[in-house]
């Protein structure tokens, strides 16, 4: 009980440090620059999803399993992270050879090539290295590391904001640099943690880390896609100031899924895990603890969004502030499937992710391109309620159908609820 309550408090107190670094990010940048900012997000994550092929969830099930040891674990992680980022470096140069702009920006080529680089292998790194510590169930020093190198981050940002300290910072620069420094931190925890080596590994282990991970690597795509359209739609039929102005408000209405995006990480190791009591039926308990609680926070969300608006950031962000109320019933629904897809992952039942993931691109594509041109960055929050409330009933009646569970158990609060946390344990 004390380990899951301090790994879910720091992964918590992580996520909300790197939330408030990112308003800060936001002041600094103003819409145009915090608009090529997640635009470049959503082209790395893309292709470090096509290029990593699931292997980050199939590290976790193997390593949580005992499937796998910790050393054919790094060997595999290890290669795999350098062939990510050897691809990217390929794809830039020619990118950038053929169009003369940086391939995950799209500003105009030149030093920014290494920004990119220095982020793209942050990213990949710090997913990586942080699988491998949570398959060694080492969450809480892992969470406990990347809150001390983001209130880090957060600290200096705060001084340079408020003016105590006279730097001028570079909104694009410091995000780069900053996503390769949660990354190093993890690496330098992993290798002092453990005496690791390059071993050789068997066609039948590529076969056993590629058989779980292909099908994870094509749902995570969709569900990237579905996530991630609406700002490619929005750069394509407006510019990339409704961009900015949109992603932050899509920040604000996730801090809904920091919650159930932890729960899930650590159930999923518990699930797999043979000292583990953790059941069905207490996932559905799990989800009725989380739907009220979701409630309260969705209030939490709006009022909080208001008042920075208001307060802190430029004015041209709080044009947001209408689709953020439009789009946060789809955010709430979509907490239900984080966790289902966790315990559908657990369980291998990695098709029914799949076809929710499908079902959600293939709703929010249609509503985007309808809603978009009529409704601007409107209309793109209504396409994430209509489509994740979709996907949402599916997940739910395929868990009904499989666990044998009543529909009422999802819902109808239970006193015992609060005690399900310790099996996570």
């Amino acid at each position: 009980m004390r380990e899951i309550f301090k790994s879910g408090l720091f992964r918590f107190l992580f996520t909300g440090f790197n939330f408030l670094a990112g308003l800060f990010i936001a002041g600094f940048s103003g819409t145009h620059v915090f608009g090529i900012i997640s635009l470049m997000v959503a082209n790395a994550a893309v292709f470090h999803i096509i290029t990593g092929l699931g292997f980050d969830s199939s590290i976790v099930w193997h390593g949580a399993s005992s499937r796998f040891s910790p050393f054919k674990i790094f060997t595999v992680t290890f290669l795999s992270a350098i062939t990510q980022i050897l691809l990217f470096v390929a794809v830039s140069y020619i990118y950038s050879r053929i169009t003369g702009h940086l391939f995950l920006s799209k500003l105009s080529a030149g030093t920014g090539f290494y920004y990119e680089l220095f982020y793209f292998s942050g990213l990949v790194l710090l997913d990586k290295y942080g699988s491998m510590l949570y398959a060694q169930h080492k969450s809480v020093i892992c969470n406990k590391v990347l809150l001390l190198i983001t209130f880090i981050g957060f600290v200096f940002l705060a001084l340079c904001w408020f003016k105590l300290i006279h730097v001028v910072v570079d909104p694009f620069i410091f995000f780069c640099l900053f996503t390769f420094l949660q990354a190093a931190s993890l690496i330098l925890l992993y290798h002092f943690k453990n005496n690791i080596r390059l071993i050789p590994f068997t066609k039948d282990d590529i076969s056993s880390f590629l058989g779980f991970s292909f099908i994870v690597f094509i749902t995570n795509l969709i569900q990237f896609i579905a996530y991630r359209l609406d700002y490619w739609l929005i750069s394509y039929y407006l510019d990339n100031d409704h961009v900015g102005v949109y992603a932050q408000a899509n920040k604000f209405a996730q801090l809904l899924w920091v919650i159930p995006n932890i729960i899930a990480a650590l159930a999923a190791p518990a699930l797999l895990s043979g000292k583990s009591n953790f059941k069905e039926k207490d996932f559905a308990g799990i989800t009725r603890t989380l739907n009220y609680l979701n409630l309260l926070l969705t209030g939490g969300v709006i009022l909080t969004a208001l008042i920075v608006y208001t307060n802190f950031l430029p004015d041209e962000f709080s044009k947001g502030f209408r689709p953020l109320l439009f789009m946060l019933p789809g955010f709430y629904f979509f907490t239900i499937t984080l966790l289902l897809a966790a315990y559908f992952s657990a369980k291998r039942l990695l098709w029914v992710n799949f076809t929710g993931s499908f079902i959600c691109l293939a709703i929010i594509s249609i509503s985007d391109i309808i809603l978009i041109p009529r409704l601007g960055i409107e209309g793109a929050a209504w396409a994430n309620t209509i489509a994740y409330a979709t996907a949402t009933t599916f997940n739910i009646i395929m868990f009904l159908k499989i666990s044998k569970i009543p529909v009422s158990d999802l819902f109808r609060f239970k006193k015992e609820d609060w005690n399900i946390f310790n099996k996570l344990t």
